[in-house]
C-alpha cells in the first residue's frame, strides 16, 4: 500500500497517541518517528480540524465567515505562501490568531513533494514560506509544518529540523476535499473521521467544504467534541 492508501486509513504516529490501537501493525511505519498525526490522550473529547493550501480565495473567505459566525470554533491553517489568498486574508485571520483561535502553519512556498528535492530545496521552500507568514501574520510558526501530500521520510524531517521545523504535523483521517469534489463526499468523510483524538486534514482549495460547513458543524456538536488547534493540544510546541 503507497502513502496515499495510507492517508486514507488514517495511519498514525505511536509518538502522540500511545495508546492507539491499530488494527495492522504496518500502519505503525506509515510515517517516520518524530511526526505527529493524532492528538494526545485527554478528559476532553477534541478534535484537530486542519486546513491546508488555500489555493481558493473565496474558500478562505468561506473559513474566515465560519470562524466569526461560531467563536468556540479554532482552527489550523497549513499556508501555502506561494497562493496569492492568502495575503488578501491575513486582515482577517490576524486578529483570530491573536485570540488563539487560529494557529499557522507552514505548508512550504511552492507545494512540491519534499522527498523528491535536496536538503538545501527542502529548507528554502519553508524559510520562504515561514518569511511570508512573519511579514503577514505577525508569527513564528516554527516548529511546526506540514509536507505537501504527506510525502516525508527521514531525511526530510532532519532537513526541515535544521532550520527549526522540527514538528511534521501528519493527520489521521482526511475529508478529501480535493478538486472536483462534492460537499455530498466531505460531508461523507466528516462522517467517517471526525472522531475523538484525531488531527483530520482539509484543503482550502474549493467550495467543497464550505459547502458541508452546516454538516460538519452539526457533527462537532452531536459528537461532543471541541476543536482544538494543535498548539492547544501541543503546548510545548
Amino acid at each position: 500500500m503507497d502513502r496515499r492508501g495510507f492517508l486514507q486509513l488514517g495511519a498514525g504516529a505511536l509518538l502522540s497517541a500511545p495508546t492507539l490501537l491499530l488494527a495492522d501493525s504496518a500502519l505503525a511505519n506509515a510515517w517516520p518517528s518524530r511526526a505527529i498525526s493524532v492528538l494526545p490522550a485527554s478528559p476532553i473529547r477534541r478534535v484537530a480540524w486542519t486546513i491546508d493550501d488555500g489555493f481558493s480565495l473565496s474558500a478562505l473567505r468561506a473559513y474566515v465567515d465560519l470562524l466569526h459566525a461560531n467563536p468556540e470554533l479554532r482552527q489550523t491553517f497549513f499556508v501555502t505562501s506561494g497562493s496569492s489568498a492568502w495575503a488578501k486574508v491575513a486582515p482577517d485571520l490576524v486578529p483570530l490568531i491573536k485570540a488563539g483561535r487560529v494557529q499557522i502553519g507552514n505548508h512550504t512556498a511552492t507545494h512540491p513533494n519534499l522527498q523528491h528535492l535536496s536538503n538545501r530545496q527542502i529548507q528554502v521552500e519553508l524559510s520562504n514560506c515561514h518569511h511570508f507568514i512573519q511579514d503577514h501574520f505577525g508569527v513564528d510558526e516554527r516548529p511546526i509544518f506540514r509536507p505537501p501530500f504527506g510525502n516525508i521520510d527521514q531525511r526530510v524531517v532532519k532537513a526541515a529540523a535544521d532550520v527549526g521545523f522540527t514538528a511534521p504535523i501528519l493527520w489521521y483521517g482526511t475529508f478529501a476535499s480535493g478538486a472536483g469534489v462534492s460537499s455530498g463526499t466531505v460531508a461523507y468523510n466528516a462522517k467517517k473521521w471526525l472522531h475523538n483524538g484525531r488531527i483530520v486534514i482539509d484543503h482550502a482549495n474549493g467550495m467543497a467544504t464550505p459547502g458541508a460547513f452546516k454538516t460538519i458543524m452539526r457533527m462537532l456538536a452531536e459528537r461532543n467534541l471541541q476543536t482544538v488547534t494543535i498548539k492547544d493540544a501541543f503546548p510545548h510546541l
